[in-house]
């Protein structure tokens, strides 16, 4: 069944300050500073409210959140229980805490015959049973550090099945008077966005 997705779209907002003896002294190529500056933290946020959102002016988290018909992500113990579509897809990813990731590296470390690092050249969280792995340590991702019977440890599924609805450009404007009792200019950074998921495409992993 072909169906629709709703997107609600908020606008998010950054400030940064840059002194007035910085711009006299011309800093060299302040507007690639500043789209740097403001794209890592727009990134940072983005990678938050993917996993741990929850729909209240953020985007609908995998963990946080609710797919575009109101049904929260189901909970398994195994990556299997992900669709076959959705798993055996280029895109599937494997998003666990940084915390987690060293104990699936340390069985490599200790059990004979079970290795988390495919090969000498990645780093131990690079691969999982042949699948890319994220790491998500970004506060409010919504993942749990330690391994419990409900604790949420992870996620697994297809990155292509979250969808990401940018309304309009990144823009960047500048404020000369907010500031100009604190000898600074105030630059500010606009961008309006939504995100959704496709429930069955996604499995949030908890320990047996």
């Amino acid at each position: 069944t072909i169906g629709q997705i709703a997107f609600s779209i908020d606008k998010f907002s950054g400030l940064t300050r840059v002194s007035d003896e910085l711009l006299d002294n011309s800093i060299p190529n302040l507007p690639g500073v500043l789209s740097e500056i403001f794209s890592q933290a727009w990134g940072r946020l983005q990678d938050t409210m993917i996993t741990g959102g929850n729909g209240s002016g953020k985007y609908m988290g995998i963990v946080g959140g609710t797919d575009y018909a109101g049904d929260a992500t189901q909970f398994y113990t195994m990556a299997n229980s992900v669709p076959g579509q959705y798993r055996e897809a280029d895109d599937f990813r494997w998003v666990f805490p940084s915390a987690i990731l060293a104990l699936i590296a340390s069985i490599g470390s200790t059990a004979a015959g079970v290795h988390a690092i495919d090969n000498l050249t990645d780093a131990p969280d690079a691969f999982l049973m042949g699948r890319a792995v994220v790491a998500a340590d970004n506060t409010g991702s919504g993942l749990g550090a330690t391994i419990t019977s409900t604790e949420k440890v992870g996620i697994a599924g297809n990155m292509k099945q979250y969808y990401i609805f940018n309304r309009a450009g990144f823009s960047i404007s500048r404020n000369d008077s907010l500031y100009q009792g604190n000898g600074q200019i105030g630059f500010f950074a606009n961008v309006r966005s939504d995100g959704q998921f496709v429930r069955d495409g996604f499995k949030i992993l908890r320990a047996a």
